[in-house]
């Protein structure tokens, strides 16, 4: 006589739990979509169903095999990350019978090409590629919701405002007294030359959901990250180059606020036919130089939201 299935006894404590699964599950696929192109990466994935309260436990074999049964059927073909955790978190309600929602997180590292901005020498750059989905069973069969989200993180740098004008403070004083130049000679001559101010290496994460069938080009959201931060960062850069990121970054210092409100404008001005449902997540890190803590900025907003802010607050359209 076979021994009880110990996951579906009653548990000592009969309470639900909203998250039970496996996480940094890795398998290999051929392709993904990157900038229209394939790019050959490793994703991983962390995969979740809810538990009910009369269940000791979930099956994680069955959450595995979900995982590598639907990836495999993607070997050697072009995919989009948001569709495969999509069906992953489809399979995952099919295998727990006994949950009532499934969800899915995906990321790979991804290398993509660019050219440096003053000698165009060709280099290849790094980012995190992530998407979301979340499965939620109705009543029948045909009433299950899918949610799915695309995203990134990518890496830039930052320049910070107020030590920037307290510099320029200072510069103005060494040349109106020391100098004996006229302050408004001064401020001219300041206008015209890069102050300098202290630098942080950033992190920006862009999430954004989207119907099914909605293509977006996650180098397309690389690009809204990197805009919002003061500068891009490069592998390569040669002496010119090098000169250009710094200056490039002085003329455009920003707060970490700043790029999160950067990045939630461009991202509404990016994909405007978007339905107002769609949840936006955004995320920036700055890691400070001249600290020991690091600065942080968080907004979760719908599209909808988003543009009502942007548009009652930016009656300029900035």
């Amino acid at each position: 006589m076979p021994r009880p299935d110990t996951h579906t006894q009653k548990p000592p404590v009969a309470v639900p739990v909203r998250r039970v699964g496996v996480t940094d599950i890795r398998v290999p696929i051929q392709g993904i979509f990157f900038e229209e192109q394939p790019a050959i990466v490793v994703p991983s994935f962390d995969i979740y169903v809810d538990l009910p309260a009369h269940q000791k436990g979930i099956h994680p074999s069955r959450s595995i095999e979900a995982a590598v049964e639907v990836v495999s059927q993607y070997a050697e073909k072009l995919y989009r990350l948001e569709d495969i955790c999509a069906d992953i978190a489809q399979d995952l309600l099919r295998r727990h019978d006994y949950a009532s929602e499934a969800e899915v997180f995906g990321r790979a590292d991804t290398v993509y090409a660019r050219t440096t901005p003053k000698s165009n020498i060709r280099t290849f750059e790094s980012c995190i590629m992530e998407a979301k989905a979340l499965a939620k069973r109705g009543k029948g069969e045909e009433d299950t919701s899918l949610r799915r989200w695309i995203g990134v993180t990518a890496t830039g740098m930052t320049a910070c405002p107020c030590a920037q004008e307290l510099l320029r403070d200072v510069s103005e004083a060494e040349l109106t007294s020391t100098h004996k130049i006229k302050q408004e000679q001064a401020r001219e001559i300041i206008d015209n030359l890069p102050i300098g101010s202290h630098m942080q290496r950033s992190h920006g994460t862009v999430m954004v959901e989207i119907p099914a069938g909605y293509p977006i080009d996650a180098l397309q959201l690389v690009k809204i990250v990197e805009q919002a931060m003061s500068s891009g960062t490069f592998e390569i850069l040669k002496r010119p180059d090098e000169a250009a990121v710094v200056q490039t970054a002085l003329e455009n210092p920003c707060f970490v606020e700043d790029s999160i409100r950067h990045m939630i404008r461009d991202v509404v001005q990016a994909f405007h036919d978007l339905p107002d449902e769609m949840e936006l997540s955004f995320r920036q890190r700055n890691e400070e130089c001249v600290h020991r803590h690091d600065l942080v900025a968080e907004q979760t907003i719908t599209m909808g939201e988003a543009r009502r802010e942007i548009k009652e607050n930016n009656p300029s359209g900035q």
